[in-house]
């Protein structure tokens, strides 16, 4: 792996703003990520922290659901040599969190991590493909001492 970023992150709304710490967070779980994989593409994912508004319109668009998620990944051509973008929405992310009493800097980690690992092929569709991506997130967050997020979805 290089010593490039494995992504730039772009905070669009002011609340992800006052998330101390989340960028730098963000940032070394997407690389924690990347050092588990082959990554086809070694360009720098874009991560925009945005409102559910703005997953919103891009749900909609991109995907024919009308309605916000928490985390959107937008692959990038095969020939560009970034792998993509994600999109996470601050609503719908910090009511998750909250719900699951997790720190929303943890989910919003994970959720990175998720969208970053879609970007480069993974996928949750059949069983074996969703225990394959879960253990890899699981892994990239233990690095940085962060619990299991799928015990923590469990519990409520």
């Amino acid at each position: 792996m290089s010593d490039d970023p494995a992504a730039e992150i772009v905070v669009d709304d002011e609340r992800w703003a006052a998330v101390e710490g989340l960028e730098a967070r963000c940032l070394a779980a997407i690389e924690a990520a990347a050092r588990r994989i082959d990554a086809p593409r070694p360009g720098a994912a874009a991560v925009l922290f945005t409102d559910d508004e703005t997953v919103h319109a891009l749900n909609k668009r991109y995907r024919g659901r009308d309605k916000p998620t928490n985390v959107l990944s937008f692959p990038a051509p095969e020939a560009e040599a970034y792998p993509g973008d994600i999109a996470l929405a601050w609503e719908t992310c910090a009511a998750e969190a909250a719900t699951a009493g997790l720190a929303l800097i943890d989910h919003a980690a994970h959720l990175a991590v998720h969208g970053f690992l879609h970007l480069n092929g993974y996928d949750h569709e059949a069983e074996e493909e969703a225990a394959a991506m879960e253990a890899l997130e699981i892994r990239a967050l233990a690095e940085l001492g962060i619990a299991d997020p799928y015990l923590a979805n469990s519990r409520s």
